[in-house]
């Protein structure tokens, strides 16, 4: 495993050097998985971008639509992830890291974690260590982490909206109007 992660170091060391990636906002201290596309990387992206469209689009006689990454809460609502687009998680009592509880209990061999409840993960945290300190984790609560980005649209902020957490969403939106297309 730690060949693996000094290879993976040394890659995107060398993307980052290169100008293929890099942390975004990195002089204000990034955030682990927001990543900018530096010139090599966004000419890269936009080229297999352009190859998978012609293959998979054009070659195949389909038509794209684009909608909009925010929308109003009734189709998240409709869809079902505003209810249930969420991940179980704790914070280490000791590290304070942040943790997927499906993901450390899986991570000592206990299978299907992804489909306990809140209360069962609880349980079989209880004499596991922490991945980030080490540390035996304890009475720990494990919580619903909703993964939508809300955002408010309009003057004053009258409607809640989200950021589409798929991209497919657009089309059942506009289904009704592609039909008559």
């Amino acid at each position: 495993m730690a060949e693996y992660e000094d290879t993976y170091e040394k890659v995107m060391e060398l993307a980052r050097r290169r100008g293929f990636v890099w942390p975004s906002s990195e002089i204000y201290g990034s955030v682990a998985g927001f990543i900018d596309y530096g010139p090599l990387g966004a000419m890269l992206k936009r080229r297999i971008e352009n190859i998978w469209r012609n293959f998979y689009v054009v070659q195949e006689g389909y038509y794209e639509i684009e909608c909009p990454t925010v929308g109003i809460e009734p189709i998240y609502v409709a869809s079902g992830h505003v209810g249930g687009f969420s991940d179980k998680m704790f914070q280490c009592p000791h590290c304070q890291e942040f943790l997927r509880a499906d993901h450390v209990a899986e991570a000592f061999g206990i299978p299907h974690a992804g489909t306990m409840s809140k209360e069962e993960l609880h349980d079989v945290l209880l004499d596991k260590e922490c991945p980030a300190c080490g540390k035996v984790l304890g009475d720990v609560e494990v919580f619903d982490f909703n993964l939508m980005f809300t955002t408010s649209i309009g003057p004053g902020g009258q409607r809640k909206g989200y950021l589409r957490p798929e991209t497919a969403q657009g089309m059942f939106v506009d289904f009704p109007r592609l039909l008559r297309f």
